[in-house]
């Protein structure tokens, strides 16, 4: 799927966007943490160092790290990526997919693997989406997607349409759809099966889509 961005890789980016608020609601309901959201997690350790207990400052840091780790795997995975959903980013969701599932299938997931994993799977799920390119959408951080959104529809700038307004505000509906179902959820194992199934199904799409697009190009060229 390399190549100019189509429908197909808006729509991966929006189950991206469902996984992410999915962690992120069920991090903070069951250890009042964000592991997607960095902006609201650093606001929770800034105040968790007001308090003298050492758990307080430990979960936010140990999500902090984590999301930085996974940052940091992310990034290296594609660094050759320039602006196209290249093999490098489906690997990238391939891995974050993978170490949620894995840690699901614990008989009891802690509060501490609840934040490891699904932080170094945001973490590396941002830095992915980031190589990209897509102008004003991340799906970890919807603050800034949702001023995109809400920008583009108002007052489009210069070389921006109204309708370029919808991306975003998809992104951000699919956001807030994902903490709905983190919220719902009871069972911590169970919540990190949904959005590690969903980036596992990302990166199938992504690498059959790539190999679909490759098998039709070679088919145009002409014969030798």
């Amino acid at each position: 799927m390399d190549g100019p961005r189509n429908s197909a890789h808006d729509t991966l980016l929006l189950l991206l966007s469902l996984a992410a608020g999915c962690v992120d609601a069920r991090a903070f309901v069951s250890v009042g943490v964000f592991t997607a959201n960095m902006t609201g997690n650093s606001v929770v350790l800034a105040l968790a160092l007001l308090h003298p207990d050492v758990d307080h400052v430990a979960l936010p840091f140990l999500a902090l790290a984590a999301f930085c780790l996974g940052v940091a795997v992310g990034a290296r995975l594609t660094v050759t990526t320039e602006h196209t959903w290249s093999r490098g980013v489906s690997r990238a969701m391939f891995l974050a997919g993978v170490v949620m599932l894995v840690v699901a299938t614990l008989i009891s997931v802690t509060g501490e693997q609840l934040l490891v994993a699904t932080g170094f799977a945001m973490g590396v799920q941002s830095a992915a989406v980031q190589r990209l390119g897509v102008a004003g959408v991340a799906t970890v951080v919807v603050t800034g997607t949702l001023t995109t959104a809400i920008t583009r529809f108002v007052a489009p700038g210069p070389g921006e349409r109204r309708a370029g307004a919808w991306l975003p505000a998809l992104t951000w509906i699919g956001y807030l759809a994902g903490a709905i179902l983190g919220g719902l959820q009871t069972a911590r194992a169970l919540i990190l099966f949904l959005p590690g199934a969903l980036l596992l199904a990302v990166a199938a799409i992504a690498q059959l889509g790539r190999a679909t697009s490759a098998e039709s190009a070679s088919r145009r060229q002409p014969a030798a």
